[in-house]
Parts: C-alpha cells; structure tokens; sequence
C-alpha cells in the first residue's frame, strides 16, 4: 500500500483518467450511437474532462492540507484512486444504459423502475458478455497504470497535459458553434455529475419557475366535473336501445400510432385492426398525458390528470375518484380487471381492489408461463377474457384489459413465427429491437382479431363497445434520439390511438380529428352508455362540443419535460432550462423542425397554458382549490 501510494502523481493519474472517460464516450458513439461521427468526440467528452478535472484538484487540495500527516495523505490518496476505478466501471455500465435509453442513469428513472426484478428481461438481454468482462478488466488496467504514473513524467508531463487543455478546448467550440447541438446534448452529459445532480435535484427538490401572469380563466380546463355548474346530460344522442349493454376496454402497453398500419405506419402490423374499422370510430389526434405507464394508468383509470413530477395521486393527499368500473359496478355490470403483467407492480391491484373491481387478475392469475420478467403472452389475457365473459350469461359486463407483451423485451409467445419486418436493417436505426417490437404489435393485433370474432359467434358484437387505447407509445431513435419511452413528450412516445368499436353504432366507420387526451376517456364511454360521469373526473367527454380543444402531457425521466397540443401546435417547455421547442403538427408531423424562434407569440401563449396546468394541479393534489 505505501509503494502504491508513494508512487502516485494527482496530474499524471488524472490524464489516464481522462483518457479511460474519453475512451468509454468514444465506444459509446461507435458501437451504441453509429449514427454519431467520432468528430464530435471533444464536445461529447467536455463534461468528463471536466469532472476529472474536479476530482484531481480535490486531490491536490487535501494533500495540501493533510501535508505532514502521511497516514492520511495515504488514505485520501487510495480512496481518490478506488473512486477513480469506480467510476471507470460505472462508464461501462453507462454505455449499456445508453445503448438502450440514449441517456445516462437518473434517479427519476431509478424511480420509475419501482420492481428492478420487473425489468430483468430487459437488462438482461441486453448485457453481453463482453461488457461484463470489461467491467472488471478496465478498472483493473486503471489501476495498473496508475501505478506507472511516473511513465507519463519521463514522456512528459506538461505535452500531456497539454494535449488536454487542446481537446477541451476544441470541445468547448464543438459545443458551441456545432451544427446541431439537441441531438448532442444528451451524448455530452457525464454519466457520474448526471447521476449527482439527478439524486440531489429528487431529494431536495426541482428549482422550477413558471409564468404566473396565465389568464384565469385557463384553470377552467381542468376543473372537476362537480366544480364546472354544469347540468348532467348525456352528448352522445343516440336512442336507449341501441347503446351498448357491455363494455371491453383494452389498453395496449407501449403501443403509440407510429407503428400502427391503422394508422399510416408502412409496417402492416395491425391488419385486424384495419379489416375492423369499418366498424369503429378512429380518433387521429388522441394523447398519453405521460410517456411510461406508472402515470398512465392514473388517468386512463381514474380520468384524473396524471401528477406532476414531484406529486403523485393519490400519495399527494388527493384521493383517487372512483373508476368507471366502480361506477358501472354500482349500476349493476359485473366488473373484471384482467393484465398480462405484474398487477402488483405500482402497487396498482391494491388501487383497483380499493376501488370495488369484482375481479382483478394479472399474469400469475391466468395460468400461462411467463415469457419475461414482465409477464405472460396476450393470447392468454383474451383467452381469459372470453372464458370470463362465457361466464356472464348475458349479464351486462365491464372488463379492463392491460396488455404487456408488447413490452420491452417484446418476446413472442412458443411456436409464434417471426415476420421480417425489417429486412434492410442498415435502413432502420435499432433495427434488431424495432423487429421484434413489431412482430409483438402483429401477434397483439391477431389476439384483438380473436376476440372480435369471438364477440360475433356469441352475438354479442352490436351489444358491446370495444375501445382501444395505448398507454404510450414507444421510440426507436426514428425521427427523434430517443430510445424506448418515457424519455421525451415527442409525437412517438405520446400520440396513441383510440378505437371505438360497434357494428351497430360505427356500421360506416369513420375518423374523428378533435384532440383528446387519455383524462377523457372514461368520461367518453360513460357518454356513450348514458351515464353520468363521477363528479371528481377532470375529463370531458370527446363528443362535447364545448370541451377544451388541447391536450397536455408531461415526463420527468431525466428533464421536467411540460407540453401542449392545441390546434396544429405542439409546444414543448423544458422547465429545468433546456430551449423551447415549438412545431407546426398540421405540416412537419414528424416534430423535426423548431419554429420557437419565428414564432415567440405563440410560444408566450402555450407557455401560459403550461403554467396555468402546473399551477392548478399542484394545488389540487394537495386537496386545495385553486
């Protein structure tokens, strides 16, 4: 231990330092980011640079202060050096995380996770055997080489650290007057500070700041049905008799529009859908309110706005309103709420039970193996679901199904062929995942066929509304960097589809083009069947003329991420200060173009919007009125 430390130099073992962190970014844009050149390699590593810098100065500072004491200078000393090795390890774990998510590891997406066994299918399939091996190997050689930190004095020191000072300069340029500094913001963040700030940020608490000049009559957008004075009625006019006696309601986990043929995808994923929908209502312009499930599930529930980042219903202090299962249980449905995932994760079966489900089942409760962590195929979740309704007699039934297969690590079920999507996979970033997530949205697509057919030969279809959401959607690094979900409020991970299936009341099929969001869909259903909606609902039906014309949707994976649909525009506001971001829907659908700059009026009234939805809600879940 005292050669160790005696031959250890704070200057020379900090440029190997750099050099493994520069090394770690540089395999991260080769291998996970190919779409990357290694030119911007200075302006990716600025930040590391940077955050070795720190730990060095640090270094020399306390041996300055411990100086005459070598027992500590030799503690600090190895503990700096055992901090240096960690952190090159935790490198190599960041290039796995940014292989998958195109971000370092934050504590609001640790959070998020809730159940890390959960996720096990997910991690694991993608750590290979190399980076374990490198896991221990880099660290290791370090280590070796911090020994032999002398070896850069007789090459000399001062070029060394020259060359250093060139690089972060040429960075700092890079950064500055490069070409497209968006799409390399989130490459050039420091895994280790990100990590830092993220955990500090979570536990202390964001420093955010709003507009506070929002007109007043903005908050009326997210009332409560029982705050608004307005008289019950019902706004899909039809006669008693030919509105449905049951209702199937299926939530598509990880399934947005971008990959829905139904919807304009070249992928034919979803040829069941398509065959039925001269039959439905298809609504072109409908939104997850939050791009990860844990939040969807609060406002496709309970048509309650999803929370804000640092308050979440109902641990906020605001209680959950009933669900429209607890409501229809009341006007006599039998009530079941079926999943083919984890129905503990999220603690989400005790929320559903408390609230007066007849049944609830997930994954463990159908009886098919699992073929993830995450859960079991779909098929067994429609199986279920038509034993279940077998078992109604012709008793009027509300189900909620969640399925889960379409999941990451998107896992086919035994004996399942795989279709070859993507056979130019040099024409398709994540072309390997972007395959097998299609294949997964195909297999789904053949199980809603099923239970459509199934609805016929029991002659049940004219008597049962089919809706068809999905509770967000999922990203491939296409148009956007984003990988997987929950990591931006982009049209890929927030605009999903909405399908109303009846023969009886859609015999024509047709699309509807008002935005809505998922805050109003239960209240839409209750429409259609003629009830009234729970007074605590903050939704609107999609067939009131007079409901709000936009959508609001947030995320908190990394950045607080806030934005608004209204009309053709989509503003997107960073509240932890990255740029405003403003995109013409009606023409650039895609979100590739930012008119923030030409269009600063605009962006001033949607920033308001915001303001007004951040400040209402989060007096609201505090049980205040705003």
């Amino acid at each position: 231990m005292k050669l160790f430390c005696r031959s250890l130099r704070p200057v020379q073992v900090g440029i190997w330092f750099v050099i493994f962190l520069i090394g770690a970014k540089a395999a991260q844009i080769f291998f996970a980011r190919p779409d990357e050149s290694l030119w911007n390699l200075p302006a990716a590593t600025v930040k590391d640079v940077v955050f070795a810098a720190l730990i060095v100065l640090v270094w020399i500072a306390s041996g300055r202060c411990l100086a005459g004491r070598p027992s500590g200078t030799r503690f600090v000393r190895g503990a700096i050096v055992g901090f240096m090795a960690f952190c090159i390890a935790y490198s190599v774990v960041n290039f796995q995380v940014c292989q998958f998510f195109s971000r370092p590891l934050s504590f609001d997406l640790l959070r998020l996770v809730h159940d890390a066994s959960a996720a096990r299918s997910s991690i694991t399939e993608r750590i290979s055997a190399l980076s374990l091996i490198m896991l221990f190997v880099c660290p290791a050689v370090f280590l070796a080489l911090a020994l032999r930190a002398d070896f850069l004095s007789r090459l000399g020191g001062a070029p060394a650290i020259a060359a250093v000072a060139i690089w972060l300069a040429i960075g700092v340029a890079q950064a500055k007057f490069g070409s497209d500094p968006l799409n390399n913001s989130r490459l050039a963040l420091n895994p280790h500070m990100e990590l830092v700030r993220s955990t500090l940020v979570g536990i202390v608490g964001p420093h955010l700041t709003f507009p506070t000049d929002f007109p007043p009559q903005y908050l009326a957008d997210f009332r409560p049905y029982k705050e608004r004075g307005e008289p019950p009625r019902n706004f899909f006019e039809v006669p008693a008799q030919r509105r449905p006696r049951n209702v199937i309601v299926v939530v598509l986990e990880s399934v947005g529009t971008r990959y829905m043929s139904l919807y304009g995808s070249p992928f034919q994923t979803t040829p069941n859908l398509a065959a039925e929908s001269s039959n439905a209502l298809i609504f072109d312009n409908f939104y997850a309110q939050a791009s990860y499930t844990y939040l969807s599930f609060r406002a496709l529930n309970f048509s309650i706005y999803p929370g804000l980042p640092w308050s979440y219903p109902p641990w906020s202090g605001r209680s959950l309103p009933p669900s429209l299962g607890a409501l229809l249980r009341r006007q006599g449905f039998n009530t079941v709420y079926l999943h083919s995932g984890d129905l503990d994760w999220g603690q989400e079966r005790w929320l559903l039970q408390n609230d007066g489900y007849t049944d609830t089942e997930g994954y463990a409760e159908l009886g098919c193996n699992k073929i993830s962590s995450w859960g079991t195929e779909d098929r067994c979740l429609v199986d279920r679901l038509i034993q279940w309704i077998d078992e109604q007699h012709g008793h009027p039934f509300f189900a909620f199904c969640w399925t889960d297969q379409t999941h990451d690590p998107y896992r086919l079920g035994p004996g399942v062929i795989p279709i070859d999507f993507v056979p130019d996979e040099k024409s398709q970033p994540l072309a390997g995942d972007l395959s097998g997530y299609l294949n997964v949205v195909h297999e789904t697509d053949r199980q809603l066929g099923r239970l459509f057919a199934a609805l016929r030969r029991r002659n049940l279809a004219n008597d049962t509304l089919v809706v068809i959401t999905g509770d967000h959607g999922e990203a491939f690094r296409d148009p956007h960097e984003q990988r997987g979900h929950g990591m931006s409020v982009y049209e890929e991970e927030v605009h999903v589809p909405l399908i109303l299936w009846n023969p009886r009341l859609f015999a024509l099929g047709r699309r509807y083009e008002p935005v809505g969001q998922h805050v109003d869909l239960i209240p839409t259903i209750a429409d259609i069947l003629g009830v009234d909606p729970a007074g605590e609902w903050q939704g609107h039906s999609m067939f009131d003329p007079q409901r709000p014309t936009d959508a609001f949707f947030l995320t908190n994976s990394g950045d607080y991420l806030f934005a608004v649909r209204d009309g053709q525009w989509k503003y997107i506001f960073d509240a932890t200060g990255g740029p405003d971001m403003l995109f013409d829907l009606g023409r650039d659908r895609d979100e590739r173009r930012n008119l923030a700059a030409q269009q600063p009026h605009v962006c001033e009234l949607m920033r308001k919007k915001i303001a007004a939805f951040e400040f209402f809600e989060d007096k609201y879940l505090r049980g205040q009125t705003p």
